[in-house]
């Protein structure tokens, strides 16, 4: 008859199990290298071990790697203490063990491997908790060390053409909390999703955070500069990014309807507008939907004739500012063009009805 698996208790005396931290006064969220290693006197017989920190609010864990040489078991955790003060760091650690010729039978292969585990018993093994000593650290935004930069295409742009913005954070530390960084007041900011890589590693989480915005605007704006406040785990550091001053240049096509109002139409254009809409009134439906498309000509052609994405993105932020949000995202990631001006003509009816 086949065993029941137990779990029985053991010292740690009877086992080779040791644990190594780092430091043991970290300052607040300051990374910890937790390093564990476990040997048996009976290799032989160890079918697998499991090792973690118990959870705990008061610190967080990450696992990054595990390994096993001659026997020796290793297993590496980040930590973060998230509380000051003195917190205990509990563990667990279990082994299951076999007879040696049940592990060789399986390692011979029975062809019932996939389905039925190797018989043995699990031991829970007390390991001796770690206590540290957290120190105190004034409220900033980063825990560790890290850069910032902020970059633009160029200084001066005509009136609603996009302004390219990217913001990017780096660093290795505490994973930063930093969500939109870029305000700017009195102008149209269209948001890229933005891009953010975490890597854990010994030494903390490795971060590349990149923020991408257009920013649309008839006059001329400053991008204030960024300020972050940091304590890198020995010094406190302010960093900063230089401000820029854009210059908005208009353009000789583009109509101001306050300031500069359209001209007088000459009598013979007003009189032709009012054939059309005569001929309409007494032609019906036919003529309704000639005119329909007469009219619709003069947004499609503008459209069609965009020579690249930011005229068209232009266009759009001006003409239909609550319209077309999938297509100026697709426009911002420099999508396909000609499949993009298909689905804005596409939608050019339904954008008109959703303004009544």
């Amino acid at each position: 008859m086949r065993s029941v698996l137990g779990s029985i208790l053991l010292v740690v005396a009877l086992f080779g199990a040791d644990v190594q931290v780092s430091t043991t006064t970290p300052f607040y969220k300051e990374p910890v290298l937790l390093t564990f290693t476990y040997s048996d006197p009976e290799p032989q017989k160890i079918v697998w071990v499991k090792f973690s920190p118990v959870k705990d609010p008061a610190i967080e864990s990450h696992f990054l790697k595990k390994t096993v040489n001659s026997g020796s078991y290793t297993f590496s955790y980040l930590l973060f203490p998230l509380k000051e003060g003195e917190i205990t760091m509990h563990y667990i650690l279990k082994v299951k063990k076999s007879a040696v010729e049940v592990i060789q039978q399986d390692i011979l292969g029975t062809g019932y491997e996939q389905t039925n585990p190797i018989e043995g018993k699990v031991y829970t093994i007390d390991v001796a908790p770690t206590i540290f000593h957290v120190k105190h650290v004034k409220p900033v935004d980063l825990y560790g060390d890290f850069h910032i930069t902020l970059d633009v295409d160029k200084n001066k742009v005509e009136s609603y053409e996009p302004l390219y913005v990217s913001v990017r954070l780096r660093g290795v530390g505490y994973v930063p909390q930093l969500e939109d960084p870029l305000q700017i007041p009195g102008v149209k900011i269209l948001k890229d999703k933005p891009q953010k890589s975490v890597q854990f590693t010994p030494k903390g989480a490795e971060v590349d955070y990149i923020f991408r915005y257009a920013v649309v605007s008839d006059h001329n704006f400053t991008i204030p500069a960024l300020r972050l406040k940091e304590f890198d785990f020995a010094r406190y550091k302010d960093l900063t990014t230089p401000a820029y001053t854009i210059t908005v240049i208009r353009p000789k096509n583009l109509v101001d309807k306050e300031n500069n109002p359209l001209k007088i139409e000459p009598t013979f254009e007003k009189f032709q507008a009012v054939l059309l809409y005569v001929a309409v009134f007494l032609a019906g439906v036919l003529s309704g939907v000639i005119l329909y498309l007469l009219w619709r000509r003069k947004e499609i052609e503008d459209i069609l004739l965009a020579r690249n994405h930011k005229e068209l993105l232009a266009l759009l932020v001006v003409r239909y500012p609550n319209c077309f949000a999938k297509e100026k995202e697709a426009l911002e990631r420099e999508e396909n063009l000609q499949k993009i001006k298909k689905e804005i003509i596409k939608g050019l009816k339904q954008c008109k009805s959703s303004k009544h």
